[in-house]
């Protein structure tokens, strides 16, 4: 719980106020104490959903659309789910967790890039564990165009990888059950209608194999 008794200046409390809105799925931007564009619109959305939070708005929409809502700068139906890898070597932090290594990823999103979080929404590690990175509702941040109606999954590994690479070239057989469960459970939710590659829309390797070959 926040103590509001100890919020002292301005910046100070506004940077409370973008924390909360943050937490309820609200992006407003960078937690920086400058209440701008973004956390103005972030404010804005939440008291049109009646102080509700934005996972809360997906319900009645995905009765009409079919699928999943994302909560941004509007909503979108998820209908496709798209596959990248963290292009690390396959000792990368060798005996960390999942855990540990999606905040890794994450400090690079966050701290090099700008980022308000990780840009992914899932990451499978070599022995196949899953760590969550941003929730489902949220818009995620992985391919330049293509970020409203996805959903991200990144394998890691995959370094040196190319696109005309067989799975097994880069990633573990744990990898693969994973990756095709995950997929499942997602499409028992949501209507998917497409799983692609990074390597669809932009000239990368990335995720060292081509998508629509594995499926």
């Amino acid at each position: 719980m926040t103590n509001y008794a100890a919020i002292t200046s301005p910046a100070a409390a506004v940077t409370s106020i973008q924390q909360a809105l943050n937490a309820l799925g609200y992006n407003p931007g960078p937690i920086d104490g400058d209440f701008g564009r973004r956390t103005r619109k972030a404010a804005e959305d939440w008291l049109h959903n009646d102080g509700e939070a934005a996972a809360m708005q997906q319900v009645a929409a995905a009765t009409s659309t079919g699928g999943m809502i994302y909560q941004g700068r509007a909503r979108h139906a998820v209908d496709e789910i798209i596959v990248h890898c963290t292009a690390t070597r396959p000792e990368w932090y060798a005996g960390r967790s999942v855990e540990e290594k999606a905040a890794e990823i994450r400090r690079w999103h966050v701290s090099d890039r700008g980022w308000t979080d990780i840009g992914y929404h899932y990451l499978i590690d070599r022995d196949g564990s899953v760590a969550k990175g941003r929730a489902e509702t949220v818009v995620g941040a992985h391919v330049r165009g293509h970020n409203p109606g996805t959903i991200s999954i990144s394998l890691i590994g995959g370094f040196g990888s190319s696109e005309t690479d067989a799975f097994s070239d880069n990633f573990t057989d744990a990898q693969d059950a994973t990756l095709r469960d995950l997929i499942a459970d997602i499409r028992g939710r949501t209507l998917i209608g497409k799983i692609s590659g990074h390597n669809d829309y932009a000239q990368k390797a990335c995720p060292g194999f081509t998508v629509s070959e594995w499926l």
